[in-house]
């Protein structure tokens, strides 16, 4: 183990591997204690607990059974696998399902990595996969899966995350980091005939570093501790109890943050709209880098786009405003200049629901309005609206696209989550071909699948957050 408080162990762990980009709502992580039958796991992550934040205190006590014996929160989906590998696999200690995304991609498109690299190679020996038209919720299926998990050294549960298990929670973060640099230096030559590492190679390279402690001193030193949420600082420190609308402005301007954050646009000239509770106004981003957005950035219109109060409004005005008074169902709508959505409209690319993360707003109609236009002139604003309908989103050929929602909330999360689907969608072609999820799957992801609140918390809580891959690319 890394250190002698094993609560504080698998809080660190989590911490990684977010800071790694490798662990969202949806992974966990968990451990026997050595010596014991209790297991520690984190909790469902929602905005009460995020992995950047997780602390020692955060961590769940549970019995071999399940029985949540000390601790607040849910436990995590798909937790029966864990201890049905614990139940029946002594030698196992640690278990973690993540979200590495070059190696989920891999998968997804059910590319056989190849072992290429030293420290990474043993790796690809024992890559498998569970295919199955569920999750894995019963008590078979997790059985099944298990033992899947415990013959290999990484398993894929196809477009929803991988599974690893070892000696310690240390031996399973060891497991992810080397699978997502192997998935790394794979795609560099994807398709192509390469050299390998042979197997004998491999075996050799490891007895000759066993007793070094240099991982646990490397794994340690990229522990960027637990995060605070920088939102609550943000809002205490630009709401004056003066300002009108003083938190709404906020939670605008952190929301353009973190659409930066997660390269979901070029970060200007895009813009984020918000119906306020009073007759005929409405709130709207001024052209700024989304970046640096405060509420001080944030300008006050009418319906007809008549320019109020705070800064000089961008002439993309008179599509929101038209679109807020016709659409009375919508408060919010995000205006994103997305690099995938608008290549891939142009592309007219059918798109597999192969991933669980936007699954829902990526693969749904995308309707248009067919030109390269600003969506000024009064007739292409009518065309556009037209196309938009009543439905979530509209995109404007070689422009952007909108995402409308009744909440702030929904707006960005749909705006990031759909340009995630797609650029994990790309890398899977770059691999081979996507394969899509079973329809009973997709109805079950879709059924479980967290809040839009929780998705903002968790995306806002990446604002100005140390960022970094296990491979750098």
């Amino acid at each position: 183990m890394i250190g002698h408080d094993v609560k504080a162990d698998i809080a660190q762990v989590c911490r990684i591997m977010a800071h790694h980009g490798m662990l969202d709502l949806w992974g966990h992580l968990s451990l026997r204690v050595p010596r014991s039958e209790v297991i520690l796991v984190t909790p469902r992550f929602t905005r009460d607990c995020l992995p950047r934040g997780i602390t020692a205190s955060d961590i769940l006590v549970c019995s071999p059974d399940g029985h949540l014996l000390e601790g607040k929160g849910a436990l995590p989906l798909q937790f029966g696998v864990d201890l049905a590998l614990y139940r029946t696999h002594k030698n196992r200690g640690g278990c973690i399902f993540s979200g590495p995304p070059t190696a989920l991609a891999a998968g997804i498109a059910r590319y056989a990595l190849k072992p290429l690299t030293h420290m990474e190679s043993v790796i690809a020996y024992g890559l498998n996969y569970f295919e199955a038209d569920e999750l894995a919720e019963s008590e078979p299926a997790a059985q099944q899966l298990a033992e899947r998990i415990a013959a290999g050294t990484a398993t894929h549960q196809p477009g929803l995350g991988v599974w690893v298990a070892g000696t310690d929670i240390f031996d399973c973060l060891t497991a992810v980091y080397h699978l997502e640099y192997l998935a790394q230096a794979n795609l560099l030559l994807a398709g192509e005939e390469t050299a390998e590492v042979a197997r004998e190679d491999s075996d050799k390279l490891w007895q000759q570093f066993s007793g070094h402690h240099h991982y646990h001193e490397f794994f340690m030193s990229l522990d960027p501790g637990p995060l605070a949420h920088p939102y609550p600082a943000f809002l205490d420190a630009c709401t004056p109890d003066d300002e009108p609308f003083a938190e709404l402005k906020a939670a605008i301007a952190f929301s353009c943050r973190a659409l930066w954050q997660r390269d979901t646009l070029v970060a200007f000239l895009e813009h984020i709209s918000h119906r306020l509770p009073v007759d005929n106004r409405f709130l709207m981003s001024a052209s700024r880098n989304f970046r640096d957005m405060t509420p001080k950035d944030i300008c006050l219109l009418d319906y007809q786009a008549n320019w109020l109060a705070g800064p000089r409004p961008p002439n993309f005005k008179w599509f929101h405003a038209q679109l807020l008074a016709e659409r009375t169902d919508a408060q919010a709508v995000v205006h994103t200049h997305d690099l995938y959505g608008r290549v891939y409209a142009l592309a007219q690319r059918t798109l597999q629901p192969c991933f669980r993360v936007g699954l829902d707003i990526a693969t749904r109609n995308l309707p248009c309005y067919s030109r390269c236009d600003l969506i000024v002139d009064p007739e292409v604003r009518r065309q556009t609206l037209d196309a938009l309908g009543d439905g979530p989103l509209v995109h404007e050929i070689g422009h952007g696209t909108d995402f409308v929602a009744a909440t702030l909330e929904q707006a960005t999360v749909d705006a990031i989550q759909r340009e995630a689907f797609l650029a994990m969608h790309n890398l899977a072609e770059r691999f081979g071909t996507p394969r899509p999820l079973p329809p009973r799957m997709v109805e079950r992801l879709r059924a479980l699948e967290p809040g839009h609140d929780d998705w903002w918390w968790y995306y806002t809580g990446e604002v100005s957050a140390p960022r970094r891959s296990a491979g750098g690319l």
